[in-house]
């Protein structure tokens, strides 16, 4: 297939799984009886496009105190295109998912902190939306990054900064169209750099926003902090790894390529 067929094959997937997305709390969720949050992430170490490290961390609510975690290296064969990253993605979350049912079905989250973007997206249906719909997982998108999209026009990571500086607590992201697609959230202490949340699925975008808050003790909510430590941590190690056999070649007498 080509890239042009991929991106066709995608957006058609996309589509279909965005009729099962639902931006509305469950029948019956209260905030109050929430016990168990979630945090994923992936990092990819330098030099290594194809290896990534996936993270799942679960926390308890409200105390955040960790419950569990796992990390684990995977191999990512699915190309990286824009607007289509769970397509590369999905396979990893999924693996953490069976690997936590297996062992510790009971800690599964109640609520799960996604590091990228839910209905904050061009199509209305980013990573966690991905992610939760197939999972069938409460899911939120906790974006660190302004993702630009055309029916946001007047709506830029400097504007939304400008804002928090004269003392705004949240600007909700709506578009041209009326849509609403997020809400810019101010962080906990005097940074301004807002983050940016929107649903995944089963949760409605208010409720998102006060999980993201009560999650919060510093600017990344801290299920998805844990987990970006973690998964940072252990592609780090791969590339020392890398590094260390690498130089051992060297010293061996090879030449380094040049």
């Amino acid at each position: 297939m080509t890239d042009a067929d991929v991106t066709r094959e995608w957006a058609r997937q996309q589509a279909e799984l965005r009729e099962r997305l639902r931006e509305t709390d469950d029948p019956g969720f209260a905030l109050s009886e929430l016990r168990r949050v979630g945090g994923v992430d992936i990092s990819y170490p330098r030099g290594h496009p194809d290896e990534a490290v996936v993270a799942l961390t679960i926390l308890s609510f409200p105390a955040l105190k960790p419950l569990h975690q796992l990390t684990f290296a995977v191999h990512i064969t699915e190309p990286y295109v824009a607007g289509f990253l769970a397509f590369r993605e999905i396979a990893a979350y999924t693996q953490a998912f069976s690997r936590l049912q297996a062992a510790h079905p009971e800690l599964m989250p109640q609520a799960l902190l996604v590091d990228g973007n839910g209905t904050l997206h061009p199509r209305g249906f980013g990573s966690a939306c991905h992610l939760g719909v197939v999972l069938d997982l409460p899911t939120i998108g906790v974006a660190k990054n302004f993702l630009h999209i055309d029916d946001l026009a007047g709506n830029d990571a400097r504007a939304l900064k400008a804002r928090f500086r004269e003392g705004a607590q949240e600007v909700e992201l709506r578009g041209e169209s009326g849509r609403v697609y997020g809400v810019a959230v101010r962080p906990p202490g005097a940074a301004v750099n807002p983050v940016f949340v929107s649903v995944g699925h089963r949760f409605a975008l208010r409720t998102a926003v006060e999980v993201v808050r009560r999650c919060s003790v510093f600017r990344v909510p801290e299920p998805i902090r844990v987990a970006d430590l973690l998964s940072r941590e252990q592609a780090r190690l791969i590339e020392q790894a890398a590094e260390n056999h690498q130089g051992g070649l060297y010293n061996r007498g090879n030449s380094p390529p040049g």
